[in-house]
């Protein structure tokens, strides 16, 4: 259509007026194109917005929720499921509505069957961005970081986004991850002075930062008491690993196992989801590779609580999970020497060590690669550390507050920063 267009004015500028002038022609070719690639990005911005139209306004999905609830919470994966759905759950008892959009088809929250929830699947990548780019709602909430950094954009029809920390450690985000919130939610007083540090460092005004404690770890406790996991007995080697090429499996992989072998001990091996989609190749390999070994086992499930359970310890590397598994069971973690590369995430433009990093020493053992053949006394040693136990629990009450209490102290936060909206326009 442009092009033709641009064929006809062509045409008839030559035909009517014979002779432009150069300086004349170009100013009229720069209008010219300046207005069709305008059209262009208008046409394709309401083609957005008519999809999206469809997606909200379909009358069969609409319930008493959609129509009145003033807060949306995104999920992108269902493994953040243990995240929301107790902060779903106490904004119920507080009779707020909620809409619930989520990129898992299989989503445990659409369980939840309330008048005052509407849940809904809208797609992945770019189809749900295409959803969220549009929404309007008076709060937003979401583990979701880099708001206006990629394709999720800040919508105009959002007063207050807000970020939920989903784990205990210094998050290693990427770039401006957080910078374009109003407010973040946060496990312990550690991660407010990381935000505030970067905040100084680019000269930004400060966000609300809110101590809520962890929906997310409080939720694997009540399932370990519920299943009574204390009464399991202990007794395999958990390796659950980060991804990247520091990770755990992708910088030792055989030569690590085939040692941890040696102490014939069960061994679980839990992939991070992120290998699953980046190593698949690996993994692969690594599973034709003891096939055989009837002491080895695979888990890819999304609660990773039943492994926690079963081993006496974890071997990892720089992931968040360490902490889940240290906080909850008082096990002590090996990790292998790994190096880790900061220039891609925020934290590269501290000064300082993070304070994940400072602590990960107190509370696990950590070995070279030269180690790896005398592991099964190593383990034995690690498992009987009385000073590692109380380590972590020390660090537990400054990383891990109001313990049991996350998902109350979150959805009286939402609540009252609705009602303080409300006030505000009266």
């Amino acid at each position: 259509m442009f092009l033709s267009v641009l064929v006809l004015f062509v045409i008839f500028q030559s035909n009517v007026f014979g002779y432009i002038d150069p300086g004349t022609g170009s100013l009229l070719f720069s209008a010219l194109f300046g207005i069709i690639g305008t059209l262009f990005f208008l046409s394709k911005a309401l083609i957005i917005k008519l999809k999206t139209m469809s997606f909200s306004k379909n009358k069969n999905m609409e319930t008493e929720a959609s129509k009145k609830a003033r807060i949306i919470i995104y999920g992108e994966d269902k493994r953040y499921c243990n995240v929301f759905k107790p902060i779903i759950e106490e904004l119920i008892k507080l009779e707020t509505p909620v809409i619930y959009y989520s990129s898992s088809e299989d989503d445990p929250i659409f369980e939840i069957k309330n008048d005052l929830l509407h849940a809904e699947f809208i797609g992945v990548g770019n189809k749900a961005y295409a959803k969220l780019n549009f929404i309007e709602a008076d709060i937003c909430l979401m583990t979701t970081p880099n708001l206006d950094v990629f394709q999720l954009k800040r919508s105009k029809g959002v007063k207050k986004y807000v970020h939920i920390v989903h784990s205990p450690v210094i998050p290693l985000y990427r770039l401006y991850s957080l910078d374009f919130f109003d407010s973040i939610l946060i496990n312990g007083n550690h991660q407010e002075e990381y935000i505030r540090e970067l905040e100084k460092l680019r000269r930004e005004n400060p966000k609300e930062v809110v101590i809520v404690g962890s929906s997310y770890l409080d939720e694997l406790d009540k399932k370990k008491k519920q299943l009574n996991l204390d009464s399991i007995e202990a007794d395999s080697i958990l390796l659950s690993p980060s991804w990247g090429d520091n990770a755990l499996l992708i910088r030792y992989g055989s030569k690590l196992i085939d040692e941890l072998l040696k102490t014939n001990m069960n061994i679980i091996i839990r992939p991070h989801p992120q290998s699953l989609i980046s190593e698949k190749g690996v993994l692969d390999n690594l599973q034709d590779i003891y096939k055989d070994k009837k002491n080895i086992e695979w888990d890819f499930s999304v609660d990773n609580i039943i492994s926690f359970s079963r081993s006496k310890i974890m071997i990892s590397d720089f992931s968040g999970v360490i902490f889940d598994y240290t906080f909850l069971f008082e096990r002590p973690v090996l990790i292998p020497e790994f190096k880790f590369d900061k220039s891609i995430y925020d934290i590269a433009m501290l000064k300082d060590e993070i304070w994940t990093f400072k602590v990960l020493p107190k509370i696990s053992i950590h070995i070279e690669e030269s180690d790896f053949g005398n592991i099964g006394n190593i383990i034995s040693n690690a498992v009987n550390s009385d000073n590692i136990i109380k380590n972590i629990r020390d660090i537990r009450k400054e990383a891990y507050m109001y313990q049991g209490e996350a998902s109350k102290y979150t959805a009286k936060y939402i609540k009252n920063s609705l009602d303080n909206m409300v006030s505000i326009v009266k």
